[in-house]
């Protein structure tokens, strides 16, 4: 082997790299533009994105001809129909602004504008106004699979469920908002890059290209031209995302390599496909789906010469640590479950799936047999995935992801006794992270942006103690029935996503401060998501039935407490100073705790107005407090001068939505905190904000613009 000349190919393609990511950092920047636009965009109805009234989808500019990405709401339900009713691209005429992605101001929250940069897509249009849908009438070759392939979901839709979301995800690689609620057993043992288009898909793509072709006899290099045309058309109609890049690309050079004998191995091609990949869109490998995509290829390239369940049980090993650095969690039934369901997929999904597409043409009701198998084989995989067996393991570093891969990698290609030594490192690299993650010796108090809301967190060193004070949540108000869609809970990419991040899957105590949306209504997340002990809500709350609805799907040995201020909860590290009479948990019931922390006095109000303030200041004469979690995010309904200054604090937290109808925080009360000379730390400025601590030192921490860095 000569190693000098793949140090120079491996150089070449590094500066090839940074060439590329320069080049197209440069691009996103010269083509961005600001402000109000009239734009007419060509929208393909198999790549929009619909839930409820509201509208998302990626679409070339008229103004910057690159890639977008279009917010906006319909006016009417006949606006939406109309602009789903049709096969055919469309022409949409449409008003609104220009600007960038807003920035994640959270800990390991969701960042979607990272996620599209990585996809060459740097704007975002929100739209104000539809002004027209005109149908496009001259359609290209790209429009016309775009045609064939809305048809295909369109048909989709008139077979049984799970034969849709499986025809859908297998073929078209569409996913409906229903996907994950319907499939949670997929989700949860890590099988979703079965339902990735991939090498898998392309492979049985061509197998059904090749016995045609076979049937008709043509030559080799007029099968070899119609391959890579039909695989070109095949990357459009399966959605042209990155990771399907990957599989086209590596089964088109395939294809060369065959036809022209140029005697390349298959890691020959894995190489030539990155390369190409790092030049074409050099940021995507970041992408976790794009990551699967290589690592998976690249583990049955060198794992050829294994038995099919050594081979399965260090590919899911190869996996786990790209799953931890992106999703922090990880089940250990997910290893026995892919040994017994990928063969299931190739040798019995796969072709049960085509047929329920071909009996349904004949009568949907013919494809009865198929659902139900289907639906059974379904049923069991979300029986197993509830099992208990996830380990919300946490986000190890970088660093030390790029060691596990390392080590998993000379476990595949060692052997003998140098393998059982490679082996003990890897698990003594999985303990250590475990253990640093999970037993921290700084505990924390967090204030998270949930917009317009309120949720904070407080951590015990070596996580002794988990305590949430409130949720956050949307408001909602009165909507007609076609405007609901699918209801999405933002505490499951922002607080969830951190605790899980931080390797917390158990709340000790959940503390809702009162009945409102904003600080309660994302309960049913946390509820579905964590392991919760007790949930403690003011005095006559539980005899709210809408509040009960909320936390119905509890756990059985979850507790729910009604507390006022004469009680005690064991194990909860707060005075419970308000409410003292029963109420339905309205704002004037908000319940009040107080703790001491890391060396300062801490008070969190929820929503209480001006005169529960005061009566709580007559009912516990001395109350003071080093930091103040501002009542009812700034309103001028809490605040009340007399309570700032019995209460002298330090610093004042304040938990409001950026540009919120309600005007939160009121100038009256950021005038009564300055006059007490009080620091502010507002969630619209500084995102999330950190108390880390340990014993009775510690710091606050801020999100600033996507940085972390002390609060000043």
């Amino acid at each position: 082997m000569d190693y000098h000349r793949i140090m120079i190919v491996c150089g070449l393609t590094m500066i090839g790299f940074f060439m590329a990511v320069g080049i197209t950092e440069n691009q996103l920047t010269t083509a961005t533009v600001k402000g109000s636009r009239t734009e007419v965009v060509k929208v393909y109805p198999d790549m929009l994105n619909t839930n409820g009234d509201r509208f998302n989808l990626v679409a070339v500019s008229s103004v910057t001809h690159r890639k977008a990405v279009y917010y906006g709401q319909f006016k009417s339900s006949d606006q939406k129909q109309q602009l789903l009713a049709s096969t055919k691209p469309v022409l949409v005429k449409m008003i609104g602004d220009f600007g960038s992605f807003s920035v994640a101001t959270n800990v390991n929250q969701f960042d979607v504008g990272h996620y599209y940069h990585h996809q060459k897509i740097a704007q975002v249009f929100t739209a104000s106004n539809i002004v027209s849908i005109i149908p496009k009438t001259q359609l290209s070759m790209v429009d016309r699979i775009h045609v064939v392939r809305s048809s295909f979901n369109r048909y989709c839709q008139k077979l049984p469920n799970v034969l849709r979301m499986y025809a859908m995800g297998l073929i078209s690689g569409t996913r409906q908002n229903d996907f994950f609620n319907e499939m949670t057993g997929v989700k949860q043992l890590g099988l979703l890059h079965a339902f990735s288009i991939s090498g898998m898909h392309v492979t049985y793509f061509l197998i059904i290209i090749n016995q045609l072709m076979n049937l008709v006899g043509l030559g080799k290099f007029k099968q070899a031209f119609i391959e890579l045309i039909c695989l070109v058309g095949y990357f459009v109609f399966a959605g042209a995302s990155a990771g399907v890049l990957r599989a086209v690309m590596m089964a088109a050079i395939g294809i060369v390599n065959k036809l022209f004998k140029c005697h390349l191995t298959q890691l020959d091609l894995w190489s030539l496909t990155l390369i190409i990949n790092l030049f074409l869109y050099p940021e995507a490998m970041l992408l976790m789906g794009v990551q699967l995509s290589y690592a998976l290829s690249f583990g049955l390239i060198v794992s050829t010469n294994l038995s099919y369940v050594k081979q399965t049980v260090l590919l899911n090993l190869l996996t786990v640590p790209i799953l931890l650095f992106h999703i922090y969690e990880w089940h250990f039934l997910s290893v026995v479950v892919n040994l017994i369901v990928l063969p299931l997929f190739g040798k019995a999904i796969f072709p049960l799936v085509f047929v329920g597409l071909g009996m349904g043409l004949l009568n949907p009701d013919f494809a009865a047999p198929v659902e139900f198998v289907l639906r059974l084989f379904n049923d069991a995989l979300n029986l197993i995935g509830a099992l208990p067996g996830m380990i919300v393991f946490g986000k190890p570093c970088l660093l030390v992801i790029l060691i596990m891969l390392l080590l998993t990698l000379l476990l595949i290609l060692k052997t003998g006794r140098v393998k059982a030594i490679i082996l003990t490192a890897l698990i003594s690299v999985y303990l250590a992270a475990f253990w640093w993650i999970h037993f921290p010796i700084n505990g924390e108090v967090t204030m998270f942006d949930v917009g317009q809301g309120d949720s904070f967190l407080i951590r015990k060193p070596f996580n002794r103690s988990v305590t949430l004070i409130d949720t956050g949540g949307r408001v909602q108000f009165g909507q007609e029935d076609w405007q609901r869609g699918t209801l999405n809970y933002q505490a499951t990419r922002i607080a969830i996503n951190y605790l899980k991040s931080i390797g917390i899957s158990r709340i000790d105590n959940l503390c809702v401060s009162h009945q409102d949306a904003d600080h309660c209504g994302d309960l049913p997340a946390y509820i579905s998501e964590m392991e919760i002990k007790r949930i403690i809500i003011p005095l006559g709350m539980d005899k709210n039935t809408s509040f009960m609805a909320r936390i119905s799907d509890r756990d059985a040995s979850t507790k729910v407490i009604p507390v006022n201020d004469e009680m005690k909860v064991r194990e909860l590290p707060f005075l419970i100073l308000h409410p003292y009479s029963s109420g339905r948990g309205e704002n004037h019931d908000s319940m009040v705790l107080s703790c001491q922390i890391g060396g300062l006095r801490w008070l969190f109000t929820g929503d209480l107005d001006r005169q529960g303030e005061l009566d709580t200041l007559n009912r516990h004469p001395g109350l003071s407090t080093d930091v103040l979690k501002v009542g009812h995010h700034g309103s001028r309904t809490a605040s009340d001068p007399r309570f700032i200054s019995q209460l002298h604090p330090k610093i004042a937290l304040i938990s409001a939505g950026r540009n919120n109808r309600y005007h939160h925080p009121n100038q009256e009360t950021l005038v009564t905190l300055a006059q007490a000379h009080i620091s502010v730390a507002n969630t619209q400025t500084m995102g999330m904000v950190r108390y880390i601590y340990c014993g009775n030192k510690g710091h606050f921490e801020s999100v600033q613009g996507g940085n972390e860095g002390k609060m000043k």
